[in-house]
């Protein structure tokens, strides 16, 4: 909010996570909490900031962390793996998330239904289909 503030920005834009969803049950990224959640994502709805998330692209390949027995043979520990596993097309969303002020919802909806429209990587669900209407498909 400070930098919005002393910078007379509407929004600020910013990438989720950089990590794929962790596996459920699986182990976690060494530097994120559990199901590879980074802080900063804790801070927008949570902390009262107005912030909506858009699909920026699709992952493919992941790596996913493993366990491993710890030094002291008494634990299991996600330790980082350089095992790659294919995800198929179209893969597993990744986001860019748009920020403004408490209340600006309007602000984020604009900026972010124009992103959208113009990046064109929303993949419609196979049972919904494409958004139509006002807004062009995708």
């Amino acid at each position: 909010m400070l930098v919005m503030l002393e910078n007379r920005l509407d929004a600020l834009v910013r990438l989720h996570t950089p990590l794929p969803p962790g596996k459920i049950g699986g182990a976690h990224d060494g530097l994120a909490g559990p199901s590879n959640l980074r802080p900063e994502s804790m801070y927008g709805p949570n902390a009262g900031l107005t912030e909506m998330l858009i699909p920026a692209g699709y992952v493919t390949t992941v790596y996913d962390p493993v366990f491993r027995l710890s030094p002291d043979g008494k634990r299991y520990l996600p330790a980082a793996s350089d095992t790659p596993t294919t995800i198929p097309a179209p893969g597993l969303p990744f986001s860019l998330v748009f920020r403004a002020e408490p209340g600006r919802e309007d602000v984020v909806l604009r900026i972010a239904s124009a992103y959208e429209a113009a990046s064109r990587r929303r993949i419609p669900p196979p049972a919904f289909g494409p958004l139509s209407g006002s807004q062009r498909d995708s």
